[in-house]
């Protein structure tokens, strides 16, 4: 039986935490929202938006475009959305109760556990699109960022794209995590996870940064072909990459998104 790397099951235990304080925050982190202040209908309604703008850019229509992946798809905030432009919705979190949550509040989706650092429960060029957002730069080491990256090429299908979000570098204020070190270090003697969300206003939420050279060097070596990348607004010093698999490598002809 194989269990959980320590890593990957403290990520876990961080998520699952989040999950039972403030799921929909977690996920959409506007403090105007925090401690439970998100109307689901909205929180949902902003997946809609950032959906339709990402496959407007895309030049994707709705309708049946294949089966396509949310990764890090916490209670289906985008899954939901994607249901326009993908007949086969997949959304994997690394949360039990995130999970639970995105099949109560999106049934016709299927969502997937997957408390691993690779996407080895999908076979390789499944998906004809898969998009990461607000995801990447919670992971706990930039090499299990940079091991997803190289996953999303090996999954996506030669004609496919991939969408991705990093930052490319951290505010002093976010490397140092003053929130979360001290959110982990009371943890451990014992005091509870509500008491220190909710009355402490500390998380254990994570983030890390790749730079631009860095993620492009992944990107080349896991055979893909960075299409366009720009600034967003998901974060500070944040990038958008849209990618696919490089033709030469992989034996495609005329690909599309070239």
């Amino acid at each position: 039986m194989k269990t959980v790397p320590p890593t990957t099951a403290a990520t876990q235990q961080e998520w699952e935490d989040l999950a039972q304080l403030d799921p929909l925050w977690a996920i959409l982190s506007d403090k105007t929202m925090q401690f439970g202040r998100w109307n689901r209908q909205e929180f949902f309604a902003s997946g809609e938006r950032e959906i339709d703008s990402l496959m407007s850019s895309c030049g994707i229509a709705r309708g049946d475009n294949g089966r396509v992946l949310d990764f890090g798809c916490g209670v289906g905030r985008l899954s939901n959305a994607l249901r326009s432009y993908f007949p086969e919705v997949y959304g994997v979190d690394i949360s039990v109760e995130m999970i639970r949550l995105a099949k109560q509040y999106t049934p016709s989706c299927t969502f997937l556990l997957n408390p691993k650092d690779d996407l080895s429960i999908f076979a390789d060029n499944f998906f004809d699109f898969v998009y990461s957002n607000i995801v990447l730069q919670h992971q706990r080491t930039k090499n299990i960022a940079r091991s997803y990256i190289t996953e999303f090429l090996r999954v996506v299908k030669p004609s496919g794209k991939v969408v991705f979000q990093m930052p490319y570098k951290l505010r002093v204020r976010d490397a140092l995590q003053p929130r979360r070190r001290l959110y982990a270090v009371l943890k451990a003697f014992g005091i509870p996870s509500e008491f220190l969300y909710k009355q402490l206003h500390l998380n254990p939420m994570r983030t890390i940064s790749l730079s631009c050279p860095d993620v492009q060097a992944v990107i080349s070596a896991a055979g893909g072909l960075l299409l366009q990348s720009h600034p967003d607004n998901f974060n500070h010093n944040s990038m958008s990459y849209v990618v696919a698999k490089n033709p030469r490598q992989h034996g495609v002809e005329g690909n599309e998104a070239a």
